[in-house]
């Protein structure tokens, strides 16, 4: 009788600062057979006490718990509730996946209440993992996967990466969909229609963790399935969560026509690169406004060419202002992100990157500008050249857990003037360029009049910024 209970699987996502939509939860609870299986998804962002939840599922035939986790802060709950999790259920195999997961997992299954750890393009791993775990069977011939075994880690062979097109759609309704529109404040729907990076940035995991692969849905795939949600859900902005979302233009034209085509009234914000913007036909961009596009997000990390073929990001100084110009004619914002401190990176380059920073801003206040500190991550060229050189990389979760990109404590490669310098840049950009308002008018004019003479001396309205509204100023 007990055999025809449905086995329980329950799939937790860490707390953390963000708030989308926990899509790689999504994508391996979609791909299990619900009929088979009670899939529970926990997020650590919805709940005051998590555990409560998760209390609850471990009475419900549990098969296993299972976790993603990014680098950072996540780390932190994702191994607290694990720890918790093993202590409630000491026999309930636990299972991590996730970026972080997959760039270490020998590191990770040093954890005793980790038992697994799916690497990489999770949705076929997992399935083969709990079916075998359903039958005691044994682990050594699923691929993708590390593992206890004995009071010793089996790491097996790697598994290829499938094309995203033979996976079925994810099942939003595993989550409560509400709930994230109103911790985000908006009618957004997260949403990825890609997976992988086709590009070899030296600086960036993605190279490693899909070999440079990218598989994305058709157009007419997206299309059907986000005018299905949005009789569901009522959303009124689609985000993108893909790596680069305009890998392939023609893809991108044919879901701007369908978008355009089934006329839903929404907006809609995707990932570009610069070179893939200057690619990009003027038809297709006149059809991707016309479908609904508002924002984009390019990275273009340094403001000088030597530093940008250092990195091997493999587009030019002028591709940047052109797409730019682009956005700027069709009404299009851009979320640049800069990247600065790399090892030995002269003062002149960071300078520089001050400088393209403070044009590309003055060019419209529809473009934003997220500023970043380089922090050595493995699975990349910079990260292994550094390790050949004798960098030491953390080697504990805990020590990855207070891993953090913002952080200008964490600089190793910028001296204290230059930091000094960066940080109030970063704060006073922000609200130099802003849309003029009469409430902020005196402000931004002296941030402005601070960021062209570089004078940061006693920077009084940092104190006042902190004092009164201590969260950050978007």
């Amino acid at each position: 009788m007990l055999s025809k209970i449905k086995k329980t699987i329950i799939l937790y996502n860490p707390n953390a600062v963000f708030y989308t939509m926990p899509l790689a939860l999504l994508a391996i609870g979609s791909y299990l057979d619900s009929e088979k299986y009670n899939i529970i998804i926990i997020d650590g962002r919805l709940e005051s006490d998590p555990m409560i939840k998760i209390k609850k599922a471990l009475l419900e035939n549990p098969l296993c718990f299972a976790t993603t986790v990014l680098t950072g802060n996540p780390i932190k709950d994702a191994l607290n509730i694990s720890r918790k999790v093993k202590e409630e259920s000491p026999d309930l195999p636990i299972i991590w996946g996730g970026w972080h997961a997959s760039l270490f997992p020998l590191d990770t299954l040093k954890e005793k209440s980790i038992d697994i750890v799916v690497k990489g393009q999770g949705e076929i791993t997992f399935l083969e993992t709990i079916k075998t775990l359903e039958i005691g069977g044994t682990l050594e011939n699923i691929k993708g996967i590390c593992f206890k075994s004995n009071n010793s880690i089996i790491e097996n062979k790697e598994r290829a990466m499938e094309d995203i097109n033979t996976f079925p759609p994810l099942n939003y309704d595993l989550i409560n969909v509400p709930a994230y529109m109103k911790l985000s404040g908006q009618k957004q729907l997260d949403y990825i229609s890609s997976q992988g990076c086709r590009f070899r940035c030296s600086f960036c995991a993605d190279p490693f963790m899909y070999n440079r692969g990218w598989y994305g849905y058709s157009p007419k795939r997206m299309v059907d399935e986000l005018y299905q949600l949005w009789k569901q859900y009522g959303f009124n902005h689609v985000h993108f969560q893909d790596e680069t979302f305009f890998t392939n233009k023609s893809r991108v034209k044919e879901f701007a026509l369908e978008l355009i085509k089934k006329e839903l009234p929404i907006t809609w914000f995707g990932t570009m690169r610069a070179d893939q913007g200057t690619r990009l036909p003027e038809e297709v961009w006149v059809l991707c406004k016309k479908s609904g596009l508002k924002k984009v997000m390019i990275g273009i990390e340094a403001g000088s060419q030597k530093m940008l073929d250092w990195m091997q990001k493999d587009i030019k100084i002028e591709q940047i202002y052109e797409v730019a110009n682009k956005c700027i004619k069709y009404n299009i914002a851009i979320n640049f992100s800069v990247i600065v401190g790399f090892p030995n990176e002269p003062k002149e380059s960071i300078l520089n990157t001050i400088e393209i920073v403070k044009s590309l801003r003055k060019m419209s206040s529809n473009f934003q500008m997220g500023i970043f500190y380089f922090k050595p991550y493995p699975g990349n060229k910079i990260a292994d050249e550094l390790k050949e050189n004798g960098y030491t990389f953390y080697n504990t979760l805990e020590e990855w857990s207070n891993f953090d990109y913002v952080d200008s404590k964490k600089s190793e490669w910028m001296n204290d003037k230059m930091i000094f310098l960066m940080e109030n840049f970063k704060f006073y950009q922000k609200i130099a360029y802003r849309k003029p308002t009469p409430l902020f008018f005196l402000l931004q004019k002296i941030a402005y009049f601070r960021i062209e003479k570089s004078f940061y001396k006693f920077p009084f309205e940092r104190k006042l910024k902190q004092f009164f509204r201590p969260q950050k100023l978007s």
